[in-house]
């Protein structure tokens, strides 16, 4: 495992050593796993762009979309859909 120093402005470690303290954990593994979860955040915002880019070079290339019309009813399904385990889930 390798060392790396971060600097950072006081009122930023006050925070983090309060709440480590208050997760029981130590300001150091609050700091590694906070590194962590942001480089899965980037990973995964990469992909998402990797992939939207693809999708646009494929309909611009002519390959068929799916239409506005189409989209939206789906989506109106899916809300619905969703609505109903939430009040299914309440009862």
């Amino acid at each position: 495992m390798s060392t790396t120093t971060l600097r950072i402005d006081e009122s930023l470690r006050d925070r983090i050593s309060r709440l480590a303290q208050a997760l029981s954990q130590t300001p150091h593994s609050f700091m590694v796993e906070a590194l962590a979860q942001k480089a899965d955040e980037a990973e995964w915002r990469l992909g998402v762009q990797g992939i939207a880019q693809q999708r646009d070079l494929a309909l611009q290339a002519g390959e068929p979309g799916v239409e506005w019309h189409e989209m939206k009813t789906y989506l109106r399904h899916r809300l619905s859909d969703a609505k109903g385990k939430t009040k299914a889930k309440r009862a």
